[in-house]
């Protein structure tokens, strides 16, 4: 099917519960009918948040065309998914009509054997192959290897004559790369500057020697800040002797900000992979049983830590009430130092070379926590209880656990980190299993001592 130009409404009925009411009820061909009426983007989410028979169903009766622009909209892992539904034939023409770098993605998903297959069947494989060398989430599998650009010896003239052969979709920016004869990348002229110079005005002369280049193994992360932090709209790709590989698009650096963003939102939340809050229940369910599982360890960590103390609790019951309090201040906060350095790491801001200064910060205001909360919750155990000392006891166990929390909330992304680990990844589950340990261990072990 062709690419669809203009949205139908359907007065007042959600697209999704329409196709899904159509699917329900046999009607195949209406369904697949409804999302190739819709944008491209808004029958991708209405893809990507059917259960796999569904998606199977609207992936065979759209068409290879209408599949491979809508494979630009696709996450990786909805589109791999709809690919081992469909035949190798289908998937093959599908993919020949799709973008190289989105081929590639979907291809590096596959079993080995149907990428082999894909690969010898594909007419524009020799375009895809060189992607498949680097991961997904470097600059060379993000990639676009076809791009537009123009040679050092021209004159504008001439340049404007060749952007001429071109479609205006293969014109993606208004920067375009200017190379050698021996394809090295040595400069970029703007797109105003060559139609506004006189005809025989060198390209030379016209283009900015200083260009920001990645190398095809630099990670996804480190490409989007650079685009952020120069306000560029594509980002050349080149290999150890400069020549010019392809261009990552500003579309897709954006693209790679919203995915680097939900993932970490998503590993602070201990929920693994992409996730919507349509998706089928089974894959909600792959995707949070391993952290749930391994809290549940922590969990039996933190049990363990009061049966130690459980002669303490039965000679003072009271102290059971105080535990929450103590351990969930720490958690709070320690949440509240993990997101500011995770997110920190995640924009380049925050390495070893200079964590000091903001290590010394946050153990000050764990401190500063430390003496406030700490005083009014001892100030609160004391007017409850009549307890002095039980005041003075719940009072140190706070300070000392939101010291504890700040240093875990800090150390346990910077480590994960050096482990060349995403800081995201489990780090709020270690900080929580931290404060809860230190909280309960402090508060029970200043009780057995001092009351």
């Amino acid at each position: 099917m062709d690419e669809p130009q203009a949205e139908v409404q359907f007065e007042g009925v959600e697209p999704l519960g329409l196709v899904e009411a159509q699917i329900a009820a046999g009607n195949f061909d209406d369904a697949a009918a409804t999302v190739a009426t819709l944008h491209l983007a808004d029958g991708a989410h209405v893809l990507e948040n059917l259960d796999q028979q569904g998606q199977s169903v609207i992936a065979s009766r759209l068409g290879s065309e209408h599949m491979a622009h809508m494979l630009d909209h696709l996450d990786s892992e909805t589109a791999i998914m709809i690919s081992t539904t469909l035949s190798l034939s289908a998937v093959a023409d599908i993919l020949d009509q799709a973008s190289p770098d989105v081929a590639a993605d979907v291809l590096r998903g596959l079993p080995d054997a149907d990428r082999e297959t894909l690969m010898v069947s594909m007419n524009r494989a020799l375009e895809v192959a060189p992607l498949l060398a680097y991961p997904d989430d470097s600059a060379g599998g993000l990639m676009v290897p076809d791009f537009v650009s123009l040679r050092d010896w021209m004159n504008s003239e001439e340049a404007v004559t060749h952007l001429r052969r071109f479609s205006p979709a293969h014109v993606s920016s208004n920067y375009l790369l200017v190379l050698d004869r021996r394809e090295v990348l040595v400069g970029i002229v703007h797109m105003r500057d060559l139609v506004l110079a006189p005809e025989q005005a060198p390209v030379g002369e016209l283009m900015d020697l200083h260009v920001l280049s990645v190398a095809p193994n630099t990670d996804q992360e480190e490409c989007a800040r650079i685009v952020q932090r120069n306000d560029v709209s594509q980002l050349p790709v080149v290999d150890d002797e400069g020549r010019a590989l392809g261009v990552i698009l500003g579309e897709d650096i954006l693209d790679v900000i919203e995915e680097e963003a939900t993932e970490d939102m998503f590993h602070l939340a201990s929920i693994a992979g992409a996730e919507r809050v349509l998706n089928p229940i089974g894959r909600s369910f792959r995707n949070r049983f391993p952290w749930l599982l391994l809290n549940l360890g922590t969990v039996l960590l933190a049990a363990t830590v009061i049966n130690v103390f459980e002669s303490t609790i039965a000679s003072a019951a009271f102290l059971a009430v105080f535990l929450p309090m103590v351990a969930s201040q720490g958690g709070i906060a320690g949440t509240q130092t993990l997101t500011l350095v995770t997110r920190s790491i995640a924009l380049g801001d925050l390495a070893w070379s200079n964590a000091k200064r903001p290590l010394v910060k946050e153990l000050g205001l764990g401190l500063v926590n430390g003496v406030v909360f700490g005083f009014v919750a001892g100030a609160l155990a004391w007017a409850w209880k009549g307890n002095e000392e039980l005041g003075l006891v719940v009072m140190v166990a706070m300070m000392a656990n939101l010291l504890v929390s700040a240093l875990a909330g800090y150390l346990t992304p910077l480590g994960l980190r050096a482990a060349r680990l995403d800081p995201a990844v489990g780090a709020a589950v270690v900080v929580t299993t931290f404060t809860d340990v230190a909280g309960f261990a402090l508060l029970l072990g200043l009780a057995a001592w001092w009351l």
